[in-house]
C-alpha cells in the first residue's frame, strides 16, 4: 500500500459523538488503489470503544460506501443517495441495549462502474467484472484492513453486505469466498441479473462451506425484484436450512429509506448476543381481496425476538383453487377452504373469493426530489414508445396512477427545465409494470 495512504489516514480521521462516553471515528481514505479495478474511496467506522480498548473485532465489509453513513459524520458532503442506511445509528443502538456486539464497518465506494464491478458475467452481458471487484476486496483491502486495524479476520468474524446491485454481489462474494466471508446480507437483490443466471449457478457451489445467509425482499419492490428472490430462496433452502434467513418486507420498497428500517435484522443475526427465539407465526395472503381467476401469494411471516422477522413459503392444498407452489388461483366465488403446511405448523382458514376479478392496479409514487417524469409505453428491455404526456413532481413529491392490469410504462426523470437527470453520465431511467396483483409503491 503507498505510504500516502497512511499520510490520508493522519489527516482525515473525523470523531463523531452520539451519546457513547467514546466517539465513534469515521476515517476517510482517497483514491484507495488496486490492481484489478479503479482507484475509490473507503470509509472506516470504528465503534465507540475501539479506541479505549485492545479488543480485536468483527468486520463488515459493505458496498455502495457513500449510501451508509450521515455525511456530516464522514465530511462527504453531496455523496451518494440523500438518506442514508445510517447503518452506525442501528448498531450502536443495539449494542446500547446490549444486545449485539460491537463492530468494525469498512463502506467501500462504488464508482461510475457500478453495474459492471457488482454483476458476474452473463451469456447476454461481456459488462461483468464482479470477478476483479472481488479480487480486489479479498486481495488487497481486506489484507489491508487487517493489518491497519484491530480486526478478528476470521471467516466466522467476517461478513459482506449490500443492496440492489450489491446484494447480488455481496450473495456471489459469499459463495466463491466462503473461507473468507461468514456471513453475508443480501438485501433486496438484483437476482433477475442475466435472466436469473444465479439459479443455473448454484449447483456449482459448496454448501458445506457457507455460512449465515441473509436474503430480503420488499413487496413494493417490482415484480423483477420480488420474484427472483423468492426463487433463489427456494432452491437454497435444502441446501443451507438453517443458515439461510429470509424475510419478505411487507412494506419494504428499493430505496436506503427502507433498507434503513430493516438493517438491525442482520445486524442482530450477525453480531447479536443471543440466538432469536420464535414468539408467533402468521400466515400472509397477498393481495387479500381476490377474485375468480385472480392469483394470491400465501406465505408464513414468523417474529422472533426483538422483533426479528423470517418468512418461509408454506405447503398448501384446496380443492377450491388452482395451486402452483405457494401461490393460489381461485376457480369459483364463495367461501372457499384452504390447508396450510408451515414450518411451525397446520391451519387451514376460509377465503372469501369474489365473483368479479380485479382488473386494475394502482401504483403511488414518492420522489425525493422535484423531477417530472417523461412517460414511455414500455415494449421491451431496447424498445419503448413515447407517450404525450408527462407527470410534474416539482411542486409535490408524489402522485398515484392506476392503470389496467398488465400496462408497463417506462420513465426518464427531467428537472424544471426539462432536461435529463443523470447520474455517472446517464440518464436516470425506470420501468413500472401494472401487473402486480396488489398495489405498491415506488420511491426514487
Amino acid at each position: 500500500m503507498p505510504r500516502f495512504t497512511s499520510f490520508l489516514l493522519l489527516i482525515t480521521t473525523l470523531f463523531f459523538t452520539s451519546g457513547f462516553s467514546q466517539a465513534a471515528q469515521y476515517i476517510v481514505h482517497r483514491n484507495f488503489p488496486s490492481q484489478f479495478v479503479s482507484p475509490r474511496t473507503i470509509v472506516i467506522y470504528l465503534p465507540p470503544e475501539y479506541s479505549t480498548s485492545t479488543n480485536r473485532y468483527p468486520v463488515l465489509y459493505m458496498h455502495d460506501g457513500q449510501n451508509l453513513f450521515d455525511s456530516q459524520k464522514t465530511g462527504l458532503r453531496g455523496a451518494g443517495s440523500p438518506i442514508k442506511w445510517d447503518v452506525d445509528k442501528a448498531l450502536e443502538r443495539l449494542i446500547s441495549e446490549k444486545k449485539a456486539s460491537p463492530c468494525i464497518i469498512v463502506g467501500i465506494f462504488n464508482t461510475a462502474k457500478r453495474i459492471e464491478e457488482y454483476s458476474p458475467p452473463t451469456n447476454a452481458s461481456g459488462r461483468g467484472l464482479l470477478g476483479n471487484y472481488a479480487r480486489f476486496i479479498v486481495e488487497e483491502l481486506k489484507p489491508w484492513v487487517d493489518s491497519s486495524y484491530r480486526t478478528d479476520p476470521s471467516a466466522k468474524t467476517t461478513g459482506i453486505m449490500g443492496s440492489s446491485m450489491g446484494g447480488l454481489a455481496s450473495f456471489y462474494l459469499q459463495m466463491w469466498y466462503p473461507e473468507v466471508f461468514g456471513f453475508a446480507g443480501v438485501i433486496s437483490p438484483s437476482f433477475w441479473w442475466g435472466n436469473e443466471q444465479v439459479l443455473s449457478h448454484i449447483g456449482s457451489f459448496d454448501f458445506k462451506k457457507i455460512g449465515l445467509l441473509y436474503i430480503d425482499a420488499g413487496w413494493r419492490e417490482s415484480d423483477e425484484m420480488m420474484i427472483p428472490a423468492r426463487h433463489v430462496y427456494q432452491a437454497l433452502s435444502p441446501h443451507l436450512g438453517e443458515r439461510l434467513w429470509y424475510y419478505e418486507d411487507k412494506n419494504g420498497t428499493h430505496s436506503e429509506s427502507s433498507w434503513q428500517n430493516r438493517v438491525f435484522i442482520p445486524l442482530l443475526l450477525f453480531l447479536g448476543k443471543t440466538k432469536p427465539s420464535l414468539l408467533s407465526w402468521q400466515v400472509l395472503i397477498e393481495p387479500t381481496t381476490i377474485g375468480i381467476n385472480d392469483t394470491s401469494s400465501v406465505t408464513i411471516e414468523a417474529l422472533y425476538t426483538d422483533n426479528i422477522k423470517r418468512t418461509s413459503l408454506p405447503t398448501l392444498s384446496s380443492k377450491a383453487f388452482l395451486i402452483s407452489n405457494h401461490q393460489i388461483t381461485a376457480l369459483t366465488a364463495g367461501s372457499m377452504s384452504l390447508t396450510i403446511q408451515s414450518p411451525y405448523g397446520m391451519l387451514t382458514t376460509n377465503i372469501s373469493v369474489q365473483s368479479k376479478s380485479r382488473d386494475v392496479i394502482s401504483i403511488r409514487f414518492l420522489s425525493s426530489r422535484p423531477v417530472i417524469l417523461e412517460v414511455f409505453r414500455y415494449v421491451s428491455n431496447n424498445l419503448t414508445i413515447p407517450t404525450n404526456f408527462t407527470i410534474n413532481l416539482l411542486l409535490t413529491n408524489e402522485t398515484t396512477l392506476t392503470q389496467v392490469r398488465g400496462t408497463r410504462f417506462h420513465f426518464r426523470l427531467l428537472d424544471k427545465d426539462q432536461k435529463p437527470i443523470e447520474t455517472n453520465g446517464k440518464p436516470i431511467e425506470l420501468s413500472v409494470t401494472f401487473t402486480r396483483d396488489r398495489d405498491y409503491v415506488v420511491e426514487f
